[in-house]
């Protein structure tokens, strides 16, 4: 009786997790307020304030580890089969210590990061109207978009941060500009106090040439509350990055609105580039909806874009172009699959939804109905 119970409790942390799976969706609310608003901040804020404190990225050197450790654990395993005289019993507790750690790791998982998906959508609590616009609407967006970057980059070069016509490239050290990533936050949490949350550090990622094969330029590791930033993307895309890991750490899962607060908050920066960036991301997001939707349009959006502009986007094109490969189409196809299991029909493509939410602000903005 004792080994049954002994069992069970190995796997109380899975039937917990698989509860919050199924059951969660069905309850928005008590997600909002008890899971996202609550146990996620109780359990994250001290996690993230510890992992803070080091510089360099744990997920990478977790990464890195994983095939030496795999190796050692598998070794050690074997060592102590050949010396046991007990080899069930020994193979019984490592089996144990695995379903143990599984275990654990899917309700960590759960309440750190998986439970978010199924909280309130943002549109709901910043009270947006996603209702459907019209291509008029998208192209007014666009031009707001492309006018914010410009005046963003002139600003730029008139305190010789940026050379006109030339790709953007930060005067800073990548980690004085990261720590910058939560400066907009500041303003937004003011009308948005769910979002409200230590300032975790934004760490830069050694190997990010490597990792850019992946296509990934950003990553949230829940076990370490840990917010990675791929740093061999250009420097123009960097700071919407940062911040759209930041709203991850806040409690936001789904990508498309960890996507606008990524720009909300950066237009709302003190710093020229990081509202730069902002404006940037977003209008890429929203002409390239605006291409598929209206071509002339599209057309006539280009007398907005101004060469410094131009330098950067096609810096960012030659960027995914150097670094195509099948690995990027493997890790898209995870990301995918990952992105779906949480209850995403539209997978990896669910980034893109964020035209809706940033359609919706501009419009609200240009109403007066400031969200």
């Amino acid at each position: 009786m004792k080994k049954v119970i002994s069992w069970a409790v190995v796997f109380i942390p899975l039937v917990l997790a698989g509860a919050c799976y199924f059951l969660l969706p069905k309850f928005p609310y008590f997600t909002e307020y008890v899971i996202s608003r609550g146990i996620f901040k109780i359990i994250t804020v001290p996690v993230g304030a510890v992992t803070s404190l080091i510089p360099i990225s744990l997920t990478e050197l977790l990464v890195v580890a994983a095939v030496p450790l795999a190796v050692f654990l598998v070794v050690r395993f074997i060592l102590a089969m050949k010396k046991s005289k007990a080899r069930k019993k020994t193979a019984l507790k490592a089996v144990k210590g695995v379903c143990l750690t599984v275990s654990c790791a899917a309700l960590m998982y759960m309440l750190c990061h998986g439970a978010n998906f199924y909280r309130l959508p943002l549109e709901t609590l910043m009270e947006l109207d996603t209702s459907p616009k019209t291509v008029d609407d998208l192209y007014k967006t666009c031009v707001i978009l492309a006018n914010g970057a410009s005046d963003a980059r002139a600003e730029l070069e008139a305190l010789d941060l940026a050379k006109e016509g030339e790709e953007f490239a930060f005067s800073e050290n990548i980690f004085v500009e990261l720590t910058r990533a939560n400066n907009g936050y500041k303003i937004i949490t003011q009308q948005c106090p769910y979002l409200s949350a230590p300032t975790f550090r934004q760490k830069p990622v050694l190997l990010s040439e490597a990792w850019s094969y992946t296509g990934i330029v950003g990553m949230y590791f829940p076990f370490f509350v840990e917010n990675n930033v791929n740093i061999a993307q250009p420097d123009y895309s960097i700071p919407f990055t940062a911040a759209h890991e930041s709203a991850h750490s806040r409690g936001i899962a789904q990508e498309n609105e960890c996507n606008f607060l990524a720009f909300w908050s950066c237009i709302h920066s003190e710093y020229p580039e990081y509202r730069y960036s902002g404006y940037m991301e977003a209008l890429v997001y929203c002409s390239n909806e605006l291409s598929r939707a209206d071509s002339d349009k599209f057309r006539e959006l280009q007398q907005y874009i101004n060469s410094g502009m131009r330098a950067d986007l096609s810096a960012n094109n030659d960027y995914i172009d150097a670094h195509r490969s099948k690995v990027m189409e493997v890790s898209s196809s995870v990301n995918d699959t990952f992105i779906s299991v949480q209850g995403v029909p539209e997978g990896i493509f669910s980034y893109d939804r964020v035209t809706e939410l940033i359609v919706a602000a501009c419009c609200s903005e240009e109403d007066g109905n400031y969200p």
